[in-house]
């Protein structure tokens, strides 16, 4: 299997647009259905989001974004890139639990969008892992399904006559 890498730096939250554009181009390329494209858009475009508000600094913050792909399926890595400072210490309580349950939310939805999800212990990156490789399996399994059943019911046919 050929090894497929690519990467994407993003430099500020407003340039999320390019992470909608790097995941398309993925999609398209492994051609990955509308539902499954979702997904994937959408928990990569939440895990973005979760490291930029966990590293509010009053530095430009860039966020990494590498893909890579194994037999197992596609592989999104997001880190951060440049961690000096962290204003999550500087916050009060009240910001502190709104964070909190806003995160808590913002993780739920990733989890149930991938298959399996990394977070560092230090949340300074996050990797998502969609299996792909059984997709295809599934639609060969229902082809050749329905291809039995088609036969099935030729086969009636031509023993009653």
């Amino acid at each position: 299997m050929e090894r497929d890498f690519r990467e994407l730096v993003i430099t500020g939250s407003k340039e999320v647009t390019k992470l909608e554009r790097f995941v398309e181009e993925i999609c398209d390329y492994y051609n990955i259905n509308n539902e499954y494209f979702g997904n994937v858009l959408l928990a990569t475009t939440e895990a973005v989001g979760i490291l930029f508000s966990l590293n509010d600094s009053t530095e430009q913050e860039t966020i990494v974004v590498s893909f890579d792909r194994n037999p197992k399926g596609l592989i999104f890595k997001i880190k951060l890139g440049n961690s000096e400072g962290n204003a999550v210490d500087q916050e009060d309580i009240l910001d502190r639990e709104i964070r909190k349950h806003k995160l808590s939310r913002d993780i739920f939805i990733i989890r149930a969008l991938t298959d399996e999800i990394t977070i560092s212990f230090n949340a300074k990156s996050i990797v998502l892992i969609f299996y792909v490789s059984s997709m295809n399996y599934e639609k060969s399994l229902q082809r050749i399904n329905e291809l039995k059943e088609y036969w099935n019911k030729k086969n009636i046919l031509i023993h009653r006559k």
